[in-house]
């Protein structure tokens, strides 16, 4: 609950290192996650979202930048499912769906960054 009362890192870094937008398309759902980097020394110094979501989503994204600021961008890429989950305290299955795409949106930012830095 504490990642959808009180969500963490909402919002957006002015000049990232690296930005991705993901959308979820089956299902009826249409939320869409835009995800900002920056990163420091190989470590993720800050990383922010903005959405046009479901609650479920608001509290995957919270706990998914929660989980990887401060971690090197190998490990935060190793963030899955199964963490983010864990970290919400067990998802509804019908609620899946918004941790997919969180997990998702966090590893195409770092993707992004990888390739512009490359």
């Amino acid at each position: 609950m504490k990642h959808f009362t009180t969500p963490q890192n909402a919002g957006e870094i002015s000049e990232p290192d690296g930005l991705c937008e993901v959308a979820h398309k089956d299902g009826g759902c249409f939320d869409r996650i835009r995800m900002t980097l920056r990163v420091e020394d190989g470590k993720i110094a800050e990383l922010k979202y903005m959405l046009r979501a479901c609650s479920g989503t608001i509290a995957a994204s919270s706990a998914v930048t929660s989980l990887a600021i401060g971690k090197n961008l190998d490990d935060a890429l190793k963030i899955g499912i199964d963490e983010v989950n864990d970290e919400l305290g067990g998802v509804p299955e019908r609620k899946m769906h918004s941790v997919e795409l969180a997990v998702e949106a966090l590893r195409e930012v770092i993707m992004k960054y990888q390739g512009a830095v490359s």
